[in-house]
């Protein structure tokens, strides 16, 4: 018996052991925070993260630990593509079955990819694509570097000689993504940091209208990020006015919460109502 009482103590100082290291991964019980969440809350806006990557030390338990502390429901997705961690569709299912398990508020949490490969819906097999609940893409990959590699936009060093030039050929880029069988597209009007400070010059309100158009059409969701500066006012306005859904996402890189800012100040910006947020399809 008394075997039997120290294996019960020390498995229930492993859970309390646990759950202590799973707190790193929560939001800061603040009365700002909780203020905040409330006010969602009494608005019937359910909040939900649609980017939260299983990376860097976050797990799909934790992302349902912070589900449970923080009132904002957790989605959980990683990359496909050749060059990333769900490179073919042993490792997709594998991560599909991973994530399977974990819950929350005695919810499955909703499992998605993150695509980079522009034929990416080509090397899935259709049917794990029919157990993901959603997929996100962004546009921050085009083009290919010196030495063949895709070009990652958000590296330092790029420089663009034309922007008004390069700026026709991302549009087409940002057009073609949403001719793909996408639900969410990430971080939407980004732009490299060599171009950051022409924003306003090369997204154009024409441009503007034209992705927002596709997304529409398409029922794709424009996602408003924590710690992005984009898309700007402007845009959300316009995807506002044009009928467009939206979506948050932290993009995180680790398992430490992201300050959630920006998420608030497009909400209160746009006005936004429960029929305004984009929620994936009933499987």
């Amino acid at each position: 018996m008394k075997i039997q009482h120290h294996f019960a103590l020390a498995l229930l100082a492993l859970g309390v052991a646990l759950r202590a290291e799973e707190t790193g991964c929560t939001y800061p019980q603040t009365d700002a925070f909780r203020q905040m969440v409330a006010g969602w809350q009494a608005q019937r806006l359910v909040i939900t993260d649609y980017h939260i990557h299983i990376r860097g030390g976050m797990t799909p338990e934790k992302a349902a630990v912070r589900q449970e502390r923080s009132g904002i429901r957790s989605a959980v997705l990683e990359n496909f593509g050749r060059e990333w961690p769900l490179s073919d569709n042993a490792k997709l299912k594998a991560f599909i079955d991973s994530c399977g398990a974990a819950r929350a508020d005695g919810r499955r949490l909703p499992v998605g990819i993150q695509v980079n490969d522009r034929d990416w819906f080509k090397q899935i097999d259709p049917a794990l694509r029919q157990r993901l609940d959603y997929v996100l893409a962004d546009t921050m990959i085009m083009g290919v570097t010196a030495t063949g590699t895709a070009r990652r936009l958000w590296l330092p060093g790029l420089v663009i000689p034309d922007p008004a030039a390069w700026m026709e050929q991302y549009m087409q880029h940002n057009l073609q993504i949403l001719d793909e069988p996408i639900s969410i597209l990430a971080n939407p009007t980004y732009l490299p940091p060599c171009l950051a400070d022409k924003y306003d010059e090369l997204w154009t309100e024409t441009r503007m209208k034209q992705v927002i158009a596709k997304a529409v059409a398409k029922g794709i969701a424009l996602e408003i990020q924590a710690e992005s500066k984009f898309p700007k006012p402007a845009f959300l306005r316009l995807a506002k006015a044009m009928g467009a859904k939206f979506s948050f996402g932290t993009n995180n890189f680790n398992d430490k919460p992201k300050d959630l800012a920006r998420w608030q100040e497009a909400i209160e910006l746009l006005h936004l109502q429960p029929a305004d947020l984009w929620t994936p399809p009933a499987r």
